[in-house]
This record gives C-alpha cells, sequence and structure tokens, in this order.
C-alpha cells in the first residue's frame, strides 16, 4: 500500500481535472447544496426519493417517464435543486401520485441507503471525472468519492488539502501523488491515506483509465 499517495479528499477540489474547471463545479454545487429554498425546507427530495422507491423505479426510470435527465432526479433527490411546481407536478405524474399525497408523507433522515451506479451525483465529467455517494445526508461525517482520470488526467495544478482524514485505494491502473514535496507511484490494489491537512497532487500515469475510491472525514460536500 503506497504511503505517499495523496488522498482523493479534497476531491470536491481537486476533482476538476487539469484545467481547474472542476473546481468551478464543485463550487458551484456545494453553494447550492447549501442553499435554503422552498422546495428544500417542504424536503421535497427526501419525499420523492421514498416514493420513487416504493414505486419499484430507478432514478433513469422515473426521468424517462416525466421526460427529464437524470441529473435533475437525482439534484432534486439531494436537495440540491428546487423544481418549479410545474416540473414537480410532471415527475409525480410520472410516478404516479397526486401533489396533496406526496406533501402528506412523513419524511425521515434514513439510515441504510443503497444507490445504483447511475444515481451517484455527478460533480465533474470528462477526463476526470467525480462522483459522489451519500450527499443527501446534511448530517454525515464521512463521505465516499468515486473517481475516474483518463491517461495523463488528475486532480489539476493546484494542490489540494482537506483538514481531516482522508483514505483511497487505487481500484484499476496506476497514478502517480506528490505530496509533502515528495513523489509516490501508487499501483492497482495499493492506496494512501492522510491525517491532517498535506497538500497532495494526483495525476493518472499509466496508459489506460484509473479509478480511485477515496473516503474523506469530515465530509466535503
Amino acid at each position: 500500500m503506497a504511503g505517499k499517495a495523496t488522498t482523493r479528499a479534497p476531491a470536491a477540489k481537486a476533482i476538476a481535472g487539469d484545467k481547474g474547471k472542476p473546481a468551478k463545479a464543485v463550487a458551484k454545487l456545494l453553494r447550492s447544496a447549501r442553499a435554503e429554498s422552498q422546495a428544500s425546507a417542504l424536503a421535497v427530495g427526501a419525499r420523492l426519493r421514498t416514493v420513487r422507491e416504493k414505486a419499484g423505479l430507478s432514478q433513469r426510470e422515473l426521468a424517462k417517464r416525466a421526460g427529464v435527465t437524470n441529473a435533475t432526479i437525482s439534484l432534486i433527490e439531494q436537495e440540491s435543486h428546487a423544481p418549479s411546481l410545474a416540473s414537480l407536478h410532471r415527475i409525480l405524474n410520472a410516478i404516479p401520485i397526486s401533489m396533496a399525497e406526496f406533501f402528506a408523507l412523513p419524511t425521515s433522515h434514513r439510515n441504510v441507503l443503497f444507490y445504483d451506479k447511475d444515481e451517484l451525483a455527478s460533480v465533474t465529467r470528462g477526463a476526470a471525472a467525480l462522483s459522489v455517494l451519500g450527499s443527501e445526508r446534511r448530517d454525515k461525517k464521512l463521505q465516499m468519492f468515486f473517481e475516474r482520470y483518463a491517461p495523463g488526467a488528475g486532480t489539476g495544478n493546484e494542490l489540494i488539502s482537506h483538514d481531516g482524514e482522508t483514505a483511497a485505494v487505487i481500484v484499476q491502473g496506476v497514478v502517480e501523488i506528490e505530496v509533502d514535496g515528495k513523489v509516490r507511484r501508487i499501483e492497482s490494489g495499493g492506496g494512501f491515506q492522510f491525517f491532517g491537512k498535506h497538500p497532495y497532487r494526483l495525476t493518472n500515469i499509466g496508459k489506460t483509465t484509473a479509478i480511485v475510491v477515496c473516503a474523506v472525514t469530515p465530509s466535503m460536500i
């Protein structure tokens, strides 16, 4: 297990790629996630996820029925997007459930969650793609990221740092991590862990896509 690797934890900030676009995407996601809207106050996301699962529908299936994108359903369930009444009405009709029945449902913080691969929240796409697991719970202590880097892609030129704990496993490929002024090569099956703030940079130096699964605490998104 490589010891010099830096964690993907700052994934939110770093996962952006080599051009800095990911950082902007993450910042935008953080702002929207923190924004208080009337819809989030009514727990639209939690209710929608509950009725969708009871109906036996995946996010993809519901999106297709309602004529919206997968991302729209995902963001609503994460309370990161407040749909218009017209959009919500169209989505509920696709389940189907009336608006009155929908808002009469009780809401709660579930402690056991399951996700299909297309239900992870996508933070960045392209050569450096980052997905987040469990972003709908605001009170979580732990957060996990699923990261994919094309050959030559990485977290970008700017070093990333996270004031907490970060641990990651290289599931596929080989990456190079620069941390504390040193460089370490880590192959598939290896990993890295950091305690405290250690600025780092990660790059896929292999010829195939590198896949990294990272966990950070406290959560970032």
